[in-house]
């Protein structure tokens, strides 16, 4: 993360939350890393069904990159592959994507199908958001996997 976004600021908590990351796409790109494990650029564009351009992925992976939400490791099979994982940041962001969810659910109508995916995670949310998120803990590369995928 910047070091300048580290740095003491004179706003509102909310409102630094959404500056770091809150778009249309930060959240749809952080739940198909976190929750659907969409690793690769092509994974999260090809399965992304709210259909994210390619120029708006890349934008949107640079800033998450940016703020500390996700970082990446390239792959030994190819050199150019970046494999993208979310960081404590983003992994501690989880509760707030399931309570936006939440809230959606009780006053619009999203898919059944994104619903039925969540509804673990709504209906006893400790547990499960305490089990998804030491999984993603422990698939997150450390930084001698990722130095080493780099000079290979």
């Amino acid at each position: 993360m910047s070091e300048s976004l580290k740095q003491p600021r004179k706003i509102c908590p909310i409102g630094l939350a959404s500056e770091l990351g809150c778009d249309k796409w930060i959240p749809i790109i952080l739940r198909d890393i976190g929750l659907f494990e969409r690793r690769s650029f092509n994974q999260i564009l090809k399965h992304n069904l709210e259909g994210i351009s390619s120029g708006s992925l890349a934008t949107k992976l640079k800033r998450l990159e940016h703020v500390g939400l996700i970082r990446f490791a390239q792959t030994s099979e190819h050199s150019q592959k970046k494999l993208y994982y979310l960081t404590q940041s983003g992994i501690d962001f989880l509760p707030v994507l399931f309570a936006m969810a939440v809230w959606s659910t009780k006053w619009y109508q999203p898919s059944e199908d994104y619903a039925a995916l969540i509804e673990p995670y709504v209906t006893s949310p400790g547990p499960k958001m305490r089990e998804l998120q030491s999984e993603l803990l422990a698939s997150i590369p450390s930084d001698k996997e990722v130095n080493a995928s780099a000079s290979d």
